[in-house]
Parts: C-alpha cells; structure tokens; sequence
C-alpha cells in the first residue's frame, strides 16, 4: 500500500515537473514578459493542446474502466459457472464432479489471486484444479434422458470456465503502451511550454500546477487500473468466495 502510494505521489510530482520545468527554461530563454500578440497565440494553442491532452486521458481511462467492469463481469460468470456444475452434479449424482467443482473454486482462492498479485499470472494450481473438473465432466457417462440433460449443461459450464480463465489470464498481463505515456507526458510538456507568456507569479504557477496535479492522478489511476490484481484498486475474489460460502452452506 506504501509503494502503491508513493507511486501515486511520484506520478503527480513528474506531471509537475513536466509543466513547470519547460515554462521555466522559455521564460530564461525569451523573458518574462511578452507582447500581447504572444499570449492571444499561446492562449489558443494551449486551448487546443488542453483539448486533445484531455480527450486522450479520458478515452483511455474509459477504456480501462471498461476492461476492469468486463473482467469483472467474466469473474462473476465464472464464480457462477462453477457452482452451478457443482449443484447439477448433485441433481446427477455425481460426488466425483461436485468435488472437482469445489477443489477448483478453492485453487481459484487459495493460488490463482496471491500470484495474479505477484507475477500477474494464472497459477498452475488453478490450472490442474480445471483439469480435473473438465476430466470429471466428461467421464459421465448418462443412462437417460435427464442425465444427458445434465451432463451436456456441465460441460458446457466447464467449457466456459476455460474460456474465463483464458481471458481473466490474459487480462492480469495487459500493459498500457508506449505510445499513450509518450502522448500524455509530452502534452504536459508542450502545455508547460506555452504557458511561459504568463508571469511566473505564485497565483500563475498554483493555476498551473492545479492542472498538472489532476492529469497526474488521472495518469496513475490509469496505470493502477490496468493493473487490476495489485496496486491501490484490486479486484478481490468476492464472486468465486460467494460461490463457496454458498456450497459450504448446503443450500
């Protein structure tokens, strides 16, 4: 929590630093004071930079925010996908698939989250717990009708578990490119630039830094989010925990 703080911190202080320091080397170049026309130009170019820095940050902070809410949904899904193997494999009678049901949900818990939080990886607990669920489902063999019903339902479920973790896996090594810390560094650089036409007074430099702050926290939640299994905002494993409460309860 310490680290992820002081990253928090280290974020805003660069977003400071990348304005107030290319104002700073423009005003020992050209002077603290310009003529007029000067800061009609600079207030219009630091409109349109304002523009396009801010529509850059907010389109990729919703994109984040939309990849969290999915990988979310799809943890749900497969919390849910789980235990209803487990309860179809009572309704069938099969102790063998209620306990693989069970184990994996357990591996999910016990082993998936501690090194999606360490490494950012799937662990290979998790893996060998679906293994045996997907090789306890397909070793039913139905004698009827409603069986087969119940069977095929399974199956299906543990299809989708696979399918979940494949994307919950791949979602846990995401990165944020290059690119997009390039753009937004160097729009704070450029703002920083233009605005050496004001004086360098300490109601300037506040206005300044007010922006520079706000980008700079926009930047680290950016980067804490696309980080969704460690870091200040963490996605817990609420849904597959429910998912056991609710087996160990026996409803």
């Amino acid at each position: 929590m310490l680290l992820t703080l002081a990253v928090a911190v280290g974020f805003i202080f660069l977003a400071i630093l990348a304005t107030a320091l290319p104002g700073a080397w423009m005003r020992a170049k050209h002077g603290p004071q310009q003529p007029m026309e000067t800061r009609e130009l600079a207030r219009d170019v630091v409109a349109r930079i304002g523009v396009l820095h801010g529509l850059i940050l907010g389109l990729v902070f919703g994109q984040v925010m939309g990849q969290v809410n999915d990988l979310y949904s799809g943890m749900r899904e497969e919390a849910a996908a789980a235990e209803h193997i487990y309860y179809r494999a009572g309704a069938y009678g099969a102790p063998q698939v209620q306990q693989a049901a069970r184990a994996y949900l357990e591996a999910v818990v016990a082993h998936d989250w501690p090194r999606q939080e360490r490494e950012a990886q799937l662990s290979d607990e998790g893996w060998l717990a679906y293994r045996r669920l997907s090789a306890a489902t397909l070793a039913l063999q139905p004698t009827d009708r409603a069986h087969t019903k119940l069977a095929d339902a399974m199956l299906d479920q543990a299809l989708r578990i696979e399918h979940l973790r494949q994307l919950r896996g791949y979602e846990a090594g995401t990165h944020i490119p290059f690119g997009f810390w390039f753009a937004a560094i160097a729009g704070l650089v450029l703002i920083g630039v233009v605005l050496f036409v004001h004086e360098p007074s300490r109601k300037h430099m506040w206005i300044a830094s007010a922006y520079s702050i706000y980008a700079g926290m926009v930047l680290f939640m950016i980067y804490d989010l696309a980080q969704p299994f460690h870091g200040l905002i963490v996605l817990p494993p609420d849904a597959f925990e429910q998912a056991l409460g609710a087996i160990r309860s026996g409803i």
